[in-house]
């Protein structure tokens, strides 16, 4: 068998252009047509077809025997443009086994994991260089539909509403219940794919062993076996070939370096193993210099008299984060480091740019920023509503013009022709009448005025979007000071600090009212925000329950 254990899964797709009939078409190297759109497929002159059969569990119509018939009735059966219509496997076989040994073999794995499990599948052995190598390997395709007991196609899922404790429909926000998706098979479960590869794993080492072969396969990848090796490639049959009678070839070359590199891998692991015992005792000392290092700054910070410096706040997180990056492997360490620098920068400028030095500067500031968002917010509103009012007396000014003519008519008939004629037309001269009292009553004038209602909602729109300007500013200096919050708070979680301090060394210092008071409003908005993700918290583990 390959070097390297294959077992591609992929789904058929027809909003990704795909084809059940044309994938069934190519894996059978048959000519079908696809009656949902029309198209022939013809792969009737493709080669390396070694074998192929179609498998039904017992509630399926034997009509579906025919490749045409099984996946033209899928196609048709799906009626959504972006229908999944099959999944889909390319495996590579163990070439060390006959033919028949791996018919037996990918036909046990298809009986024990797909069919017997109700779905339908399609299998085609492949060995030949029209897959651009010699290596064996079977197409299996498999049906996502479940079959009804009577043959007929069944529902993939079905929608379930939401409930609250008492049982009620919980709704969402445009007034209609919430519901769920709840799929009525398991054969969509993540965990499958895991599965079905250690299964077929298995099965390859139980034919391996019975043909009296020594090789083994592995279906997790070498990271997951716990080797740091670096995998070899596929040789292929014309590789194999050649390198069989002495003849080098590229793909063997290539090999042959990948085996010497391993060598030196392995070196160095048992070097690195003899370094280990001594970096353990080296790590400890300096987990315990941290230590040591951690308690004399809270003591230090304890002992000041003025208030914590946001500086000196951002200047330790980033200092705690560093030594969080160092643990880790060299790409993602210098990610990190590069992204938390960048952080630190924007949040010196900041706290510069904004004359922020304190706890109590930066709720202060949040204090003006939350002003600003409640005014904007009421002018967009205000505004929101002006234009709403203008829309209106717009409608309302084209139900006048197109009944101005009718009740014109009947305001200049005299008094004796006024009822019949208002009993004739009685629609269209009170829509007339009620419109005019409608616009009126919204713009306060009787007058119509539509290129100056249109010119004002202009105007309204244009002050509203630089409103929105003005709130996105808003919202990323939010994002900003959301920083330097967490900076604070993982902070004094890690040194043990409580902003309880800061208050009780403000009272003695005999701080401003003004500035206890911004303290103990940003302890309890903290306080606060915590409550409320933890609330967030415990709602989304009840809901996977």
């Amino acid at each position: 068998m390959a070097d390297s254990f294959h077992f591609n899964i992929s789904i058929i797709s027809r909003g990704k252009g795909k084809s059940a009939v044309a994938s069934a078409a190519y894996i059978s190297c048959e000519k079908l047509t696809n009656e949902w759109d029309g198209v022939t497929h013809d792969y009737y002159n493709k080669k390396g077809l070694e074998y192929k059969e179609i498998f039904l569990p017992e509630n399926a119509p034997k009509e579906f025997l025919d490749r045409s018939t099984l996946w033209n009735s899928v196609e048709l059966n799906e009626k959504a443009i972006n229908a999944q219509l099959a999944r889909n496997f390319i495996i590579a076989l163990p070439k060390e086994l006959s033919l028949e040994e791996n018919k037996d073999l990918i036909r046990e794995f298809i009986r024990e994991n797909f069919v017997s499990k109700g779905m339908i599948a399609d299998l085609a052995i492949h060995q030949g260089n029209d897959e651009g190598n010699g290596n064996i390997h079977a197409h299996i395709m498999t049906t996502v539909r479940p079959l009804n007991q009577d043959g007929t196609w069944g529902a993939k899922s079905k929608k379930e509403y939401l409930l609250d404790e008492q049982g009620n429909k919980i709704l969402g926000k445009n007034g209609k219940p919430k519901t769920r998706k709840i799929d009525l098979t398991d054969w969509n479960n993540k965990e499958n794919a895991e599965k079905w590869r250690e299964h077929f794993a298995t099965l390859c080492n139980q034919y391996l062993e019975k043909a009296g072969e020594e090789k083994r396969v592995d279906h997790r990848s070498y990271k997951r076996q716990g080797k740091e090796e670096i995998p070899t490639i596929h040789l292929g049959a014309s590789a194999n070939a050649l390198e069989r009678k002495g003849v080098e070839t590229e793909k063997g070359n290539i090999n042959r370096e990948i085996k010497k590199h391993n060598f030196i891998v392995r070196a160095v692991r048992e070097r690195i193993a003899e370094l280990t015992s001594w970096l353990n005792d080296f790590t400890k000392v300096l987990f315990d210099k941290y230590e040591q290092y951690k308690q004399e700054k809270k003591e230090e910070y304890e002992n000041k008299a003025e208030l914590f410096n946001l500086y000196e706040y951002i200047s330790i997180y980033y200092d705690l984060q560093g030594e969080k990056a160092r643990k880790l492997k060299p790409y993602a360490s210098n990610k990190k480091i590069s992204a938390d620098l960048n952080r630190f920068s924007k949040a010196k400028i900041y706290l510069s740019d904004n004359r922020l030095q304190t706890i109590a500067d930066l709720q202060g500031k949040i204090t003006e920023l939350q002003g600003k968002n409640k005014n904007i917010y009421q002018d967009i509103k205000a505004k929101t509503q002006r234009i709403e009012t203008f829309h209106q007396c717009l409608v309302y000014a084209d139900i006048i013009k197109a009944n101005r003519k009718v009740y014109e008519e009947w305001k200049g008939k005299t008094f004796l022709f006024k009822d019949s004629f208002y009993n004739a037309h009685q629609e269209e001269i009170d829509k007339y009448q009620r419109a005019k009292g409608r616009i009126e009553k919204l713009s306060g004038k009787s007058a119509l005025k539509p290129k100056s209602w249109k010119k004002e909602i202009e105007s309204l729109e244009s002050e509203i979007s630089k409103l929105n300007r003005q709130s996105q500013s808003i919202k990323e200096e939010y994002e900003q000071i959301n920083h330097i919050k967490y900076a604070v708070k993982t902070v004094n979680e890690d040194y043990g600090i409580d902003l309880s301090i800061e208050i009780d060394k403000a009272i003695k210092r005999g701080e401003k009212p003004s500035v206890i008071a911004q303290i103990k409003k940003y302890q309890e908005q903290q306080e606060a925000y915590e409550k409320r993700k933890e609330r967030t918290k415990d709602y989304h583990r009840n809901e996977e329950r």
